[in-house]
């Protein structure tokens, strides 16, 4: 006998829950609800945010909304912060008396304590609002400029205050001190009218052994 090699037909077959061949669109509804189920599973990892960079800012710039975005600067800094930004567009400002650097370092005056004195900026304010042509800037300026008096107005009324609270209350003082010192004295005179009532006393037994 001659040895044939048989071939092997291997033929796979999907059957149900109850040992039966499955069709064709039951073998496709299986492969689709895994192909589903793995992209669920398998999500791709979110890029990296990229930091967003800081523009540099304009000093230069005199339109509106350049001043703005410079004013809303300064309102997100501690003032730890405004002080040596104040103190840079002042050195800005004296090496080249641009309108923009004067312009920013009003606005940074404006909200920093220790840099520039309040009445000056005022003055300052007016001046720059009489030179500058855009009619926006003069009529925001004019607004800043209300609150920077209002508020030089108020922090006035307040030192002028606290001087009368101190005077009356060194007064208040003055006047206690005075009291004690009668008190103390009238004391002192009792005590000066009682020993000579003793005396008195003294002398008129005297007077009767006599």
């Amino acid at each position: 006998m001659k040895n044939r090699r048989r071939g092997c037909a291997c033929e796979f077959r999907f059957l149900d829950k109850e040992n039966q061949p499955m069709s064709k669109v039951h073998i496709l509804l299986v492969l689709l609800g895994g192909l589903v189920a793995g992209c669920q599973l398998w999500q791709p990892g979110k890029p990296l945010e990229q930091p967003v960079a800081t523009p540099a800012r304009d000093y230069a710039a005199t339109d509106l909304d350049a001043l703005v975005r410079y004013s809303e600067d300064l309102a997100g800094m501690v003032p730890a912060e405004r002080l040596p930004e104040c103190q840079q567009v002042d050195r800005m400002l004296a090496t080249n008396p641009r309108m923009g650097y004067r312009l920013h370092l009003l606005l940074a005056q404006m909200v920093t304590p220790g840099c520039g004195d309040a009445s000056v900026t005022l003055g300052n304010i007016k001046v720059v609002i009489n030179e500058i042509a855009d009619v926006r800037v003069r009529g925001w300026l004019a607004y800043l400029g209300e609150l920077v008096a209002r508020s030089q107005k108020e922090a006035a009324e307040k030192a002028e205050l606290e001087r009368q609270l101190k005077e009356a209350q060194s007064g208040k003082h003055k006047v206690r001190k005075d009291i004690r010192a009668k008190d103390s004295k009238i004391q002192s005179l009792e005590n000066e009218v009682e020993e000579l009532r003793s005396k008195l006393n003294t002398l008129k037994s005297i007077e009767q052994k006599l």
